[in-house]
């Protein structure tokens, strides 16, 4: 393995020059001096050690990033949109899958900040109390996306305001005349501010909620309950699926049923991922904008760590939009929304 001392010996300097180069100071050094040092690390292809650098109190320039279950679009996109601008200001992501299991969720926690990561991004649906503990406890800037979670109060949470965007839903189906609107969610297990903005609606309309909850958030479950939900003789005429893949289930299953969306039932999503746009019939979703979650999430946590912003608490909600296509009805372009 190549050191820096090897690189101060093709250079014909010392190991404190070649330090000073790569870290940019805290000495200067001669133009003529650092082009030699320069010339060395790519002719040695020499590589610092950023870890034993973050132990001596450098930055790592690495960031940890915590997802709920990467398979899902919506969290694949956004951990694009978060890579691309952690590179954009020189600093590495790195990935964890919680796989939605608080344990998992917590080792990696643990993980990254035994690697020594300069700041972390949690997704969170957990409420483990040794979470919570250990979030105290942080050293590190760390903020908290997209899910509102019990210890919010202790960090700073970015997302986009749920409840909003769940109401905007429920509302676009009752302006369509549906009544009978029932809601698609994830496990009863997980707080859920969709649920909670379906329910609002509901009730200022004056109509009983009716909440159907999938095993998990996969499409093999939601799938399952779709067929379920479509099989009753009670069934909605409007169904809200609090998430894209849980929509994008039923429109599958409606398929398989042989059942026409929308004449026979309307479907709003939420997320706005790619898939609905290519479904039959394309779906009617709630949209998060993922561009600008990720990036002022990126540029907020490389903020804290850079100590250019200081740390704060609470939350910061981004308005969602409503983007309508065939499956509640509509026949227009769709224009790629």
């Amino acid at each position: 393995m190549v050191t820096r001392a090897d690189v101060a010996n093709r250079a014909g300097t010392s190991t404190a020059v070649v330090s000073y180069v790569i870290n940019d100071g805290p000495r200067p050094v001669a133009a003529e001096t650092r082009r030699r040092v320069l010339e060395a690390i790519a002719e040695l292809g020499y590589r610092p050690n950023r870890v034993a650098q973050a132990l001596r109190g450098q930055r790592s320039r690495v960031l940890g990033l915590i997802v709920p279950d990467i398979s899902n679009p919506f969290y694949a996109e956004l951990a694009r949109v978060i890579e691309n601008c952690a590179d954009l200001d020189g600093y590495t992501l790195v990935l964890g899958n919680s796989e939605q299991d608080a344990q998992r969720e917590l080792r990696y926690v643990r993980t990254f900040l035994d690697r020594q990561v300069d700041g972390l991004f949690l997704i969170s649906g957990s409420s483990s109390e040794e979470l919570m503990a250990l979030f105290s406890e942080i050293a590190v800037p760390f903020i908290l996306l997209d899910r509102r979670i019990n210890y919010a109060s202790n960090a700073y949470l970015l997302a986009t305001d749920g409840i909003a965007g769940a109401v905007m839903a429920t509302n676009h189906l009752l302006s369509l005349g549906h009544r009978r609107i029932a809601a698609l969610c994830g496990p009863s297990k997980m707080p859920s501010e969709r649920a909670k903005g379906y329910i609002q609606a509901m009730g200022q309309a004056g109509l009983e909620p009716v909440l159907y909850h999938s095993a998990d958030f996969d499409r093999q479950s939601t799938y399952d309950l779709a067929r379920d939900i479509l099989g009753r003789s009670d069934r909605p005429s409007g169904l809200f699926a609090t998430f894209d893949l849980a929509g994008i289930s039923v429109l599958r299953a409606a398929a398989d049923c042989g059942m026409r969306i929308p004449a026979e039932m309307a479907v709003v999503g939420y997320d706005n991922i790619q898939e609905g746009l290519y479904a039959t019939p394309r779906l009617t979703t709630i949209a998060q904008p993922t561009e600008e979650l990720g990036t002022l999430a990126t540029r907020h946590l490389t903020g804290l760590v850079e100590g250019r912003i200081e740390r704060t608490f609470g939350m910061k909600l981004i308005p969602p939009r409503l983007v309508i296509r065939e499956s509640c009805g509509w026949t227009g372009s769709s224009k790629g929304s």
